[in-house]
Parts: structure tokens; C-alpha cells; sequence
């Protein structure tokens, strides 16, 4: 008689801070690497106003440096977040003085009295231990050891025409601290090969699908900046993956800077809903508003991808109210991500599912849904993560669970058809000293 046996399964937390750099998700999930998956718990850290705006301002700076840390060393955090609070809110008076004292006083109460860069760095790092500690508190003890985290980091800037990518945080004293393996750098190996670093999700989400036996279909995500996972068949050649355009990346800059930064999102579009679409300005914007190195990202081929800053507020925004400029800015997000779904090659997938804190707000979402009944068709079909049984909150800390235990086995976590990498390629670093406890479950 043959015995079978189960595959080997690990456990794994992934992590999340994403362009919107409104917080941390991390998850625990159970899996092989492949089409065994399941999701076991996770915890959402929010940052303080006052870290989001040291965050944005890292990067901001970053960004004017072209991602040259070196020239970040010397720079005073004080000056650092004037800079991005003058040029990138308008700050100007006493509203910036408030923002950076309140920001420096944030890392006086973390326990760093004098702030460099590599302040903001171990404060990030911190906030990523704490959340998985709280995320550990919530986890049955019929758990046995972790044996895995991915480690995302948080991404400064992206080039990925110079090979650049930049992700902040010390996985080092994450492992040291936790006594935990982690896996970190994962968009490293694909951008120094060639690839566009970006979208990483698809690999998951096409598990996701084939264990729920769902596919064809597609994944929208639509945080900072919006991306698509097409999922035809099991095979990962036949993926397909890139960035659309805005998420809410842009709206959120947009109500920072006409709020003095006392808001930082259309909640629950309270503005966009009581606006109209300018279709001039929409027009303006799919000329001018998303530029890679000078040239219009949409008449770029794919695969491709996107920096935060590479997404940009134009002037005809100003003529408009507020109302009708955040609806203008909410209808651009929903029409690139359906105008980039009418470019796949036939058949399309009739199932769209909606993932990313973007279509938490409603405008987003109504505009997608209509312009895709006007542009697609009545046949398709749209749901939410929600109702695909998945959890919205958790799924992309989720993904770096699942690339964590695909980079341990070696496997590739990128492909040519998602990032244009040559070829399928493994990638992350592993931190820390596998042992017994952490090497992988085997099911009995």
C-alpha cells in the first residue's frame, strides 16, 4: 500500500506599510508556497498623524535626491520636514511650525532626542515589532513557532530605470528582537536583474483564486497606487500584472495640501460626493498628471510600473472647487484602472474583485462601477474582498507571508509577463539562523 504524504507547511507573517503610509498590517497565514493557504489572524497598526508626516517627508526628500541616501545623511530632521512641509503641502506660518514640532516632539517621546534619517529608520522598525508583538498576543496557542516574517519595509522610492528601489528598515534587529527568521529586500533582486520591481501581488492572488477554484479573474488594487493581477490559469506564465495609475495617491495629497494637512484622505469621500466630474480637467490629468522620466505613463507598454511621486497634481485642478476637483481626481483613479482592463488581450476575465483600502471610499467606487458597465459591459461581474471570503485589512501583509516561504524554498516570487524580470526569478535576504523549531511543519 503507498503511503501519500501532506505537504510541508510553515508559518508565516507577512507585513505591510504601504504608499498611503497610514499604518502597518501584519498577518499570520498557513502555508506551503503554493496552493495550500490559510489565514490564521491579523493586526492593524495605525501611525500617529505625526509619523505619517516624518514618513511622507523622508520620502519627499528622498525623492528630490533621487533616491540617494547618502545625501539624506546630512540633512537635519528639522530641515527634512520643513522641506516637505513648505514644497509638498504649502505649509507656510504657523501651521509649519506646529507640523514639525509636533513631528520632533513624536521622536523626543520615542526616545530619540537627537533625530538623524537613521532616526526614522529604527522608529519604523520599532512600529513593525510592535505590531507583530500585538499580532503574537492574538495567535491560539495551539500555534506551534513561527518559523518565518516578511519583512516589506517601507518604500522611500522607486526607479526602476536606474535599478533603484528603496525600502527602509532594519530586518536585522527585527530578527535579533523577535528570535525570528525574516525575509526582507524582496524587490531587490528583480529591479538589479532587469525587472520592474513591481506588482509583487499577483503570485498571491492567483493562489488565492485557485484554491477558492474562482479564476479567471482579476484583482484590483487600488491603494496609493492602483495595480492589477490578471489570473487566467494555474500556470504563473500566464499571469499578468501591472500598475494602472493612481489609487488614492494622489486625492490624499490633494485634501493634505487644501486642509493644511488637518486632513489626510476624502473620508468616506464627504467631498467627492458632493462634486461633478470636470471632464477637461480629466483629460489634462491623463496628459500630464502620471510622467515616468518625461514621458505619459499610459502610452507605456507593460509590463510597468509606478513611484508615488511619479504621480502629479496639475494646475487646472486649481480652478476647480474642492468638491469637484476631489470627484475630477476619484473619476481619473476609477477610469485608468477600466481603461487599462480594456487593453487585455480577449478573452476578459468577467470576474473583477476589488482588494486595497481605495474602495473604501465610495466615489471611487461608484465611478468604477459605471464607467465599467459604460466601457466593459453589463456581464461582468464585481466583487469585493469581502465577499470573496478574504480579509481586505490583511491580504498585503499577507502576500509578503506567502513570497516569505516561496523566497525560503527558492522558488521564484517574480516572472517576466508581471515585472518584465528576464526570468523567473527568487529573490529577498534571509535574516537570521534557521534552527529546528523554524524549519518547516510537516502535516500528519
Amino acid at each position: 500500500m503507498i503511503q501519500l504524504v501532506k505537504p510541508q507547511y510553515f508559518f508565516s507573517i507577512g507585513t505591510m506599510s504601504g504608499t498611503s503610509m497610514d499604518g502597518i498590517d501584519v498577518a499570520l497565514i498557513k502555508t506551503d508556497g503554493y496552493f495550500l493557504i490559510e489565514e490564521i489572524s491579523h493586526f492593524t497598526l495605525k501611525y500617529t498623524n505625526s509619523f505619517h508626516f516624518i514618513l511622507k517627508a523622508a520620502e519627499y526628500c528622498v525623492q528630490q535626491r533621487k533616491g540617494n541616501l547618502e545625501a539624506i545623511d546630512d540633512i537635519p530632521i528639522e530641515k527634512m520636514l520643513k522641506e516637505y512641509g513648505e514644497k509638498d503641502l504649502n505649509l507656510n506660518g504657523e501651521k509649519l511650525l506646529f507640523e514639525v514640532k509636533e513631528a520632533l516632539q513624536y521622536l523626543i517621546n520615542e526616545g530619540h532626542p537627537n533625530p538623524t534619517f537613521q532616526t526614522i529608520v529604527d522608529v519604523s522598525t520599532q512600529l513593525h515589532e510592535k505590531a507583530i508583538r500585538e499580532l503574537l498576543k492574538k495567535i491560539p496557542n495551539t500555534i506551534p513557532k513561527i518559523n518565518l516574517i516578511g519583512y516589506h519595509g517601507q518604500t522611500l522610492f522607486h526607479d526602476p530605470t536606474r535599478k533603484i528601489t528603496i525600502q527602509i528598515g532594519n530586518p536585522e534587529q527585527l530578527a535579533k528582537s523577535l528570535n525570528m527568521m525574516v525575509i526582507a529586500d524582496f524587490r531587490v533582486n528583480d529591479v538589479l536583474a532587469g525587472g520592474q520591481g513591481a506588482p509583487f501581488a499577483p503570485l498571491y492572488h492567483q493562489a488565492l483564486m485557485v484554491r477558492d477554484n474562482v479564476y479567471p479573474g482579476v484583482v484590483i488594487n487600488c491603494g496609493g497606487i492602483a495595480n492589477i493581477s490578471v489570473i487566467r490559469h494555474l500556470e504563473p506564465s500566464t499571469m499578468m500584472g501591472f500598475d494602472t495609475g493612481p489609487g488614492n495617491g494622489l486625492i490624499d495629497r490633494f485634501i493634505k495640501q487644501k486642509t493644511k494637512f488637518k486632513q489626510l484622505c476624502d473620508e468616506d469621500g464627504q467631498y467627492g460626493k458632493q462634486g461633478q466630474v470636470n471632464e477637461a480637467v480629466l483629460k489634462a490629468l491623463y496628459q500630464n498628471a502620471v510622467l515616468v522620466q518625461g514621458e505619459n505613463y499610459f502610452s507605456l507598454p507593460i509590463p510597468k510600473s509606478l513611484d508615488i511621486h511619479d504621480l502629479q497634481l496639475i494646475p487646472e485642478l486649481e480652478a476647480l472647487s474642492i468638491l469637484d476637483a476631489c470627484r475630477t481626481l476619484e473619476a481619473f483613479t476609477a477610469d485608468t484602472i477600466v481603461e487599462s482592463l480594456k487593453q487585455l488581450e480577449p478573452p476578459r476575465p468577467s470576474l473583477l474583485v476589488l482588494a486595497g483600502g481605495g474602495w473604501y471610499n465610495p466615489v471611487i467606487k461608484q465611478e468604477f462601477k459605471t464607467r465599467v458597465i459604460e466601457k466593459l459591459g453589463i456581464d461582468i461581474e464585481v466583487r469585493t474582498v469581502a465577499e470573496m471570503g478574504w480579509n481586505n485589512d490583511a491580504l498585503e501583509a499577507e502576500i509578503f507571508a506567502y513570497l516569505a516561504v516561496r523566497s525560503f524554498l527558492g522558488e521564484p516570487i517574480s516572472y517576466p509577463n508581471i515585472t518584465g524580470v528576464p526570468r523567473p526569478l527568487t529573490g529577498g535576504r534571509l535574516v537570521g539562523t534557521a534552527t529546528a523549531e523554524s524549519s518547516p511543519n510537516n502535516e500528519h
